[in-house]
């Protein structure tokens, strides 16, 4: 912790994803459901992740209901809302992560402000917001 600054955990920021998945697979089965034609299946989830995120994170709020559940929230490095292209970034550079058999995900556990590899990429941080 930096100044008055808690950074999210890895355990706190997965379950605020894995609480986000519900309404973004409600999206996709309810979309899905009205274009029967699967291949686009994946184009259509992955705007919809995409977007879900980005929207949010970009907004006031500075997180998704996932992360307003689990009390963090993303910023930039002045601990404003980053803007959209910031958070497009971010997100996409999630496909790295991935792409590293999830290691851009577990150099949270590691790192001093509990940031990933599409953090560092997107110029963010995840705070804890104690009540």
């Amino acid at each position: 912790m930096e100044g008055n600054n808690k950074y999210a955990g890895f355990w706190r920021r997965l379950l605020a994803h894995n609480i986000d998945l519900m309404p973004i697979l409600f999206l996709f089965y309810g979309v899905s459901y009205f274009i029967s034609d699967t291949r686009f299946d994946y184009l259509l989830i992955s705007s919809i992740y995409f977007g879900y995120h980005i929207v949010f994170e970009s907004s006031s709020m500075q997180a998704t209901p996932g992360k307003r559940w689990t009390k963090i929230k993303v910023t930039n490095k002045n601990q404003g809302p980053p803007g959209v292209g910031q958070s497009m970034v971010r997100n996409l550079s999630k496909i790295l992560s991935l792409i590293l058999f999830f290691g851009g995900f577990i150099v949270i556990i590691w790192d001093k402000r509990g940031r990933g590899l599409h953090d560092y990429i997107g110029g963010t941080l995840v705070l804890f917001e104690e009540d």
